[in-house]
């Protein structure tokens, strides 16, 4: 016999959410009893519904939960209306779900009529690349994972509390093969479907942030491309980057394809004689090559002992095998500073098999990469939106470095004085704010680059947050990113005595549109005294 005191019925949807104008969505009611259930006798009945919510009809029958008689269920799909004479934005709409034969208290929805942006269902991961080595028997893969999150807003810029929307997988048995856990990264999110469609359902709390974790339960190679939806409004969106799930163990020789064969790589060291930024690779045309395959690269650095295989943070999608595998087709780009300069690599790839779980490893090929690439900001785009802002390790707003001026080690080093935690290195600004011009629009995913030339130092790196939605009395946000000290020391000047040349931009899309910042210039000699 249970302990409750009463029979308690629950929902998985708050009670006051914020649902989509022509959303469908999943709803599971739990009944929990004192007593044991008798199903025959028990059911729930769907009364007092607006007009602009359809709802099921009639004695619903629940399910008893298989291990326990204590516990029923009931699932359906409910669906907000979007005939215009039926529902605007910001209707209350309303049910109560009642139990016969019980004593729980009625669920009574009262919730509210929302429209969404669909660019804030934009899924962002802390981590793109997960390693997962090989392991014994059925044991799962523990410490390994990723968390996704995004904040959802209507088109006003306005949170969108405790709404349902649904995560699937382009390849839905990739999104199976892993643990999903809500927001505390401890309770179990299982797959359930709506409609014909598997995937998740998951709510936004009450500020409208969306936060779940991704944990690989299988060594097996996969990419989990994931995708969120309102169902019934509009198109699934993707995901900022997909999530790569490898084994990178180097299997036996024998299950491996040939070493990447790089254009100019062979004999001698790699230079790029003419400063184009990038070099180009043939990729051997392996078995069952299908349109789709993921082609992921990664080097190892061989100056010390016992360094690990690295991803290089690039990959390509296969188009046409036929057109594009080979070692001589060179089809594929990569940037030269994936290598430091001077430093002998094992460079290869890991072929993804794009419509089943599994990969192909090829041999690594030996690279020195002895400089001559040159990086700088794209020309040939329009750039409409504000100039970063540039600060010293002190921190944002504290000590801002002016564009056409010098960065040096002074810049960038730490402080006794300064408190702050990261306390070396540079900050770097991006303002926001909607409707305002130059000003990046609220909840924008925003990926900061940096360029930096210099005799011993040519390289770009990237960042991407999101611009934050508070905004101060001017209706201004502010998105602050760190360089990190490592990243910017020991730049040193030319032959000449004139320093290096360092460049900030940023960029984001609105829809399918990709923006631009103004280009922050300024010079760099990070030596130490």
């Amino acid at each position: 016999m249970s302990h409750q005191n009463k029979d308690v019925l629950t929902a998985t949807i708050s009670n006051k959410a914020n649902l989509i104008i022509g959303q469908d969505f999943s709803l599971t009611v739990t009944l929990k009893t004192k007593n044991l259930i008798k199903i025959q006798s028990v059911n729930i009945i769907f009364t007092g519904a607006t007009k602009n919510i359809s709802v099921p009809t009639g004695n619903l029958s629940l399910n008893l939960d298989g291990s326990t008689g204590y516990i029923a269920t009931y699932t359906t799909v409910l669906t907000v209306s979007n005939h215009p004479n039926v529902i605007k934005e910001n209707d209350p709409i309303k049910f109560t779900i009642k139990v016969n034969g019980s004593d729980a208290d009625p669920f009574v929805f009262t919730g509210t009529a929302r429209t969404i942006n669909p660019d804030s269902l934009s899924l962002m991961l802390n981590e793109v690349f997960l390693d997962t080595p090989n392991i014994e028997g059925s044991k799962p893969l523990t410490g390994k994972g990723a968390m996704v999150t995004t904040l959802l807003l209507d088109k006003a810029g306005n949170s969108l509390g405790n709404t349902p929307i649904f995560i699937s997988s382009k390849v839905p048995e990739h999104l199976s093969a892993c643990k999903i856990l809500k927001y505390d990264n401890i309770t179990p999110i299982l797959p359930e479907s709506i409609w014909s469609f598997s995937g998740l359902s998951i709510n936004s709390d009450n500020e409208g942030n969306i936060k779940f974790y991704i944990h690989p339960q299988e060594s097996d190679s996969m990419v989990l491309e994931l995708e969120s939806w309102i169902v019934g409004v509009g198109n699934p969106v993707s995901a900022n980057s997909p999530l790569f799930i490898v084994n990178t163990e180097t299997p036996d020789i024998l299950d491996t394809i040939p070493e990447p064969n790089i254009l100019g790589g062979f004999p001698g060291p790699l230079t790029s004689d003419s400063g184009e930024p990038n070099f180009y690779v043939g990729v051997y045309y392996y078995p069952k090559a299908e349109t789709g395959d993921y082609i992921l690269f990664f080097t190892k650095s061989l100056d010390k002992q016992g360094t690990k295989r690295e991803y290089s943070g690039h990959y390509v999608i296969v188009g046409n095998p036929k057109t594009e595998l080979g070692l001589e087709k060179y089809s594929y780009s990569l940037p030269y500073d994936i290598f430091k300069v001077g430093v002998t690599y094992d460079f290869n790839y890991i072929v993804i098999l794009g419509k089943s779980a599994g990969s192909i490893t090829s041999m690594p090929t030996s690279v020195t990469y002895m400089g001559g690439a040159i990086y700088n900001p794209p020309t040939n785009v329009t750039r409409d939106y504000d100039l970063c802002k540039v600060y010293t390790s002190l921190g944002i707003g504290k000590a801002e470095i002016q564009p056409d001026t010098g960065i040096s080690y002074d810049s960038i080093k730490r402080y006794l004085d300064n408190p702050s935690t990261p306390n070396t290195g540079l900050f770097v600004e991006v303002l926001g704010g909607n409707n305002i011009a130059g000003k990046v629009p609220l909840n924008s995913k925003v990926t900061l680059n940096v360029y930096i030339q210099s005799s011993n130092c040519n390289t770009h790196k990237s960042w991407t947050l999101p611009m934050p939605i508070k905004v101060d009395s001017q209706g201004i946000a502010s998105l602050p990113f760190h360089i990190p000290f490592e990243f910017l020391n020991k730049i040193y000047p030319y032959d000449n005595g004139g320093p290096g040349s360092i460049y900030f931009d940023y960029e984001f899309n609105i829809g399918n549109k990709k923006h631009y910042g103004k280009i922050w210039e300024g010079l760099i000699d990070t030596r130490s005294e």
